[in-house]
């Protein structure tokens, strides 16, 4: 039987004040997580509020805790979550935004059960107060955007082996027909390369695609008719063109005529990335590629994914912008074109943090070098 109160948050606040259909999904998902881990661990959610009781602490580590581990959806009930650890666990962003959306309907559960409750000013202002401390609990406990930005973006030797066994001539590689091997090095490719979002990468058709002047569009398609995709892959952020390089636009010009050309399904979309059938490729098997190089290669992180790949362009845009010795202003005008961030986003201010600190830990190593040289000389 459905969660009444589950429904109404999803038909009242999700639903009108969500986007895209991308962003209704992740909060559902988080609101689905919750409530298996209430089942699982016998908390009856709803007893708990009207008595003011909400979440202990230790029930409140075992969520995060269970927040990186998988929900099951094809052993067993739909939406299981897995009570033991797993070894393909998801990634820290996706406990993330897990937690974030259950936080978030926990504080609408909260204010719904206090109208219900409450039958004096007095009572509901001491309810929410209570309420605010419980998820200030739960928010001091979800890992920021910084610290998970410190641990995902790829190394370099990581990132030497992940372009190794994606060759698709590599001992490693482990994929086995041909179409699959080229279509998947290309997908991680303009991952690698470009620091286009799934969707977006989803998004890619071949008629937006300039051989002649390399550059490639990034277009807004909110349901879109033509995608025959149950849960169409959107582009999140502002339309723009992007370049790319001799050597990318050569391959994916070879995967089109050697590889995607032979499929008759294909012929009746431009989407760039196809299925082996011809249809265009979901966001499933993108999770479902990725989740097979974590689990043959585990060398390779626990958190590979594009959203990885996405954080490592920023990396390497970064060490570019160091070398051309770029103004701040002109690093992060650049870098909001090629995300797609507006021009007044902040968003590019995490890296140009992380800048500041390696050009600070570079300066004080150097004052360190040359004092301990003097030191020496006497």
């Amino acid at each position: 039987m459905p969660e009444f109160d589950a429904c109404v948050y999803a038909t009242t606040v999700v639903r009108p004040g969500s986007g895209s259909a991308a962003t209704i999904e992740q909060a559902l998902r988080g609101v689905q997580f919750l409530l298996a881990f209430t089942e699982l661990r016998s908390i009856a959610l709803q007893e708990r509020f009207i008595d003011g009781r909400f979440l202990d602490a230790h029930e409140l580590d075992e969520l995060v805790a269970m927040s990186r581990r998988t929900l099951r959806g094809e052993q067993g009930r739909q939406g299981a979550l897995s009570a033991k650890p797993m070894r393909d666990s998801v990634s820290a962003t996706t406990a993330s935004i897990r937690l974030h959306y259950a936080r978030t309907y926990l504080g609408w559960l909260g204010e719904v059960t206090s109208s219900r409750i409450t039958s004096t000013l007095q009572q509901r202002i001491r309810y929410m107060e209570l309420l605010q401390g419980f998820l200030d609990r739960l928010s001091a406990r979800i890992p920021s955007g910084r610290v998970m930005l410190a641990r995902m973006s790829l190394g370099r030797d990581a990132k030497a082996e992940l372009l190794r066994v994606i060759d698709p001539q590599s001992i490693d590689n482990p994929w086995s027909s041909e179409f699959h091997r080229d279509r998947n090095r290309l997908l991680i490719l303009w991952g690698i390369g470009t620091g286009l979002r799934r969707g977006e990468l989803l998004g890619l058709r071949i008629k937006a695609l300039n051989f002649r002047s390399n550059m490639a569009d990034i277009v807004r398609r909110q349901d879109d008719a033509s995608d025959p995709r149950r849960l169409q892959p959107n582009t999140k952020t502002r339309e723009r063109s992007i370049g790319i390089s001799d050597e990318l636009a050569y391959m994916t010009h070879e995967h089109i005529v050697r590889h995607r050309s032979k499929l008759r399904a294909a012929r009746k979309h431009d989407f760039l990335f196809v299925a082996d059938d011809g249809a265009p490729l979901s966001l499933s098997s993108v999770t479902k590629i990725f989740r097979g190089l974590r689990l043959h290669h585990p060398q390779l992180g626990d958190d590979l994914s594009c959203h990885v790949l996405r954080h490592s362009w920023n990396e390497d845009f970064s060490e570019i912008a160091d070398r051309a010795k770029l103004s701040t202003e002109d690093e992060r005008r650049a870098r909001n074109h090629a995300m797609g961030w507006s021009e007044t986003s902040r968003s590019a201010d995490v890296y140009l943090t992380r800048r500041t600190r390696r050009l600070a830990a570079d300066a004080s190593m150097k004052i360190q070098r040359h004092v301990i040289g003097e030191g020496e000389k006497e």
